[in-house]
């Protein structure tokens, strides 16, 4: 199987030598260990610049690759976020190969915020996709024909996978190697690379971002508003009048400048002033959920597992533990 990794100007290498390290040792893992492939990776990294001007041949190694050559999957690394919107205006001709090499034939998978690439060439319009939770208000501006499950690590579309954010590339890929090689060669590798693959959503990982960088101070005052009181009572009604809105006027302003709708709102800065709870570890999940407004110990944990894919206890089992190893160590 035909491997293109690309490298271009903005990626994090990270993201390219590591997927390039893993399918490339398919062969070795399998013969070492005696596990069978149904595929063997033949790897590539295809660096952008010498697809410019339709050269017809490009330097992989030590070998020369003809610039027409048919891939069968190509691996769109993640770009910092600060380049993407320089390296979409950049690299247009290496969106227009990838567009090619998908028409022709080949799957498309991109890393974190390499979606944004991949999302850039029209290949994901109707789709569903996911990336880096950081990237995720950037990206449905950007690309609002595309649906995005940012809590997901990853999102398969048949040809064209996604995945969220940094490392999460190893699942991926691990799920890659399932698809095509089998799932005792997938296994094989996640024990040689020592991967967990993920059995929850990224929004375990992420950080609730409070946004005030909209520009508009009235729903500014709100928010930090809410931030400060999450812990009390708080409507949506009762919001409206606070701060002299009609309740449809209120709703319809808050949600266009930041993203959420109020209760929405009221909910993660509850849950993210949660999680930091049960991560010091120091109190049980039902002191965590009345300390964090929720007189309902039920609704807390049904809300809470929707917004991380986990429960409180297991939230609490899970990074509890690493927090005090942290501490500790």
């Amino acid at each position: 199987m035909k491997v293109a990794v690309l490298n271009y100007e903005g990626v994090v290498t990270t993201s390219v030598t590591g997927p390039y390290d893993m399918l490339a040792k398919v062969g070795m893992v399998s013969k070492a260990l005696n596990v069978a492939s149904k595929e063997n990776f033949e790897v590539d990294i295809v660096n952008s610049s010498n697809l410019a001007g339709n050269l017809p041949f490009y330097v992989v190694g030590n070998k020369t690759v003809n610039n027409r050559k048919q891939y069968d999957l190509v691996l769109v690394p993640a770009m910092d976020f600060d380049v993407i919107e320089k390296t979409l205006q950049n690299e247009t001709g290496l969106m227009k190969w990838i567009a090619k090499q998908y028409h022709n034939g080949a799957d498309v998978a991109a890393m974190c915020m390499g979606t944004f690439m991949l999302a850039a060439t029209g290949l994901l319009e109707g789709k569903r996709a996911t990336t880096h939770w950081m990237g995720a208000p950037f990206f449905r501006k950007l690309f609002p024909g595309v649906t995005l499950e940012d809590a997901k690590v990853i999102v398969d579309e048949g040809r064209l996978y996604t995945s969220g954010a940094a490392y999460s590339f190893t699942s991926l890929m691990i799920y890659l190697i399932e698809k095509f090689g089998g799932r005792d060669i997938a296994l094989a590798m996640s024990k040689v690379f020592m991967i967990q693959v993920h059995d929850t959503g990224q929004n375990a990982f992420s950080i609730f971002n409070l946004q005030h960088q909209h520009g508009n101070t009235e729903i500014s005052n709100v928010q930090k508003h809410i931030e400060r009181n999450y812990r009390s009572k708080l409507s949506v009604n009762g919001l409206a009048e606070h701060f002299n809105m009609s309740e449809r006027t209120f709703i319809r302003k808050f949600t266009a400048f930041t993203g959420n709708t109020p209760l929405e709102y009221i909910q993660r800065v509850r849950i993210e002033a949660a999680k930091k709870l049960l991560e010091k570890g120091k109190d049980t999940v039902e002191e965590v959920a009345h300390e964090t407004g929720y007189e309902d110990f039920s609704s807390f944990r049904n809300i809470f597992k929707r917004f991380t894919g986990l429960s409180p206890k297991d939230y609490k089992r899970k990074y509890g533990e690493m927090f005090r190893n942290a501490i500790v160590g």
